[in-house]
Order: structure tokens, then sequence, then C-alpha cells
């Protein structure tokens, strides 16, 4: 067992450092989403997003550009600005993501929204798919005074290459 352990650490440590590097990334991705709290439970607006970044071993710092569809009856175009870190082992195909995000910079107030998201990268060298499935709580003023906190599930799938 102790052997088998060994093996495995010492080809995961000469592995790491091929398959790790630095670099520019770009994504390209389509994503919805669902409102599940408050009521009523409502889909969100289909959106497609280009987020530039640049990795490190483990980690890659993002700004993604998203576009809100106008897909819904009464909703307009709309931009968002969101910069992401993500946590990728280098050998592994899964990964989790921190999201910040600046909404509705074309109309209406701007909200903040923020959360996480979990999912699996398949690929061959520099190119490769993904989808993943994240939590982003917003912020949003209510009409009669203060603020709530929407609580939308967001599904993303897209394709990523690596520079």
């Amino acid at each position: 067992m102790r052997n088998s352990l060994a093996a495995l650490v010492l080809a995961s440590v000469s592995v790491v450092p091929a398959v790790a590097r630095a670099g520019w990334v770009v994504e390209g991705s389509y994503g919805k989403g669902v409102k599940v709290s408050p009521d009523p439970v409502k889909a969100t607006q289909s959106n497609i997003m280009i987020a530039l970044g640049y990795a490190i071993p483990f980690l890659r710092f993002e700004v993604g550009f998203l576009n809100n569809l106008p897909d819904l009856k009464d909703s307009k175009y709309d931009i968002e600005i969101r910069p992401m870190v993500v946590i990728a082992p280098p050998i592994l195909p899964i990964y989790g993501r921190v999201v910040f995000a600046v909404t509705n910079l074309l109309h209406g107030k701007t909200t903040v929204a923020y959360g996480a998201a979990g999912g699996l990268k398949l690929g061959l060298g520099p190119v490769g798919v993904f989808a993943e499935a994240g939590v982003l709580p917003r912020s949003v003023n209510q009409p009669t005074g203060g603020n709530k906190l929407n609580w939308v599930i967001e599904g993303r799938a897209g394709v990523v290459l690596e520079f």
C-alpha cells in the first residue's frame, strides 16, 4: 500500500509541471438561469459571455463580458461585467469558480451579484469544452424600499482556448 501511494505521488509530481503552465485564456459560453427565491420561481434571460483571463498553475483570473439576451417577455438586451477567479487543478477535469458581477449596465438600476460555480472541463491541448452550474445571489432594490436577495441558479456551457 505504501509503495502504491509513493508511486502515485511521484507520478503526480512529475506530470504536474508538464501540464501546468501560465498563459492567456479566452472562454466563450452560453448560460441560462432560474430565480428560485423569493417566489415566484421564474427563468432568467439567456446570456452569452466572452471571458478573457490569465492562468497560472491552479488559478485563472478572468473578466467576463456577459450579454443578456432579450428572450423573455418584457426583457431587454443588457450587459454585465463578471470578474472571476477559477481554481483548477491541472490534472483533474474539475474546477471551482468564484464570481462577482456588476449587472444592468445599460437598463435599470445597476446591481451586484456574487456567488460560486463548479464544473467539468474536458479537452486536449489548448482547446477544451466545459459545463458548470452555479449559484449567483443578487441584491435587488425593492419599489417599497430596501433590498431583497434573489437567489439565482445558473447553468453554463462553452469552449475555452489557452495560449
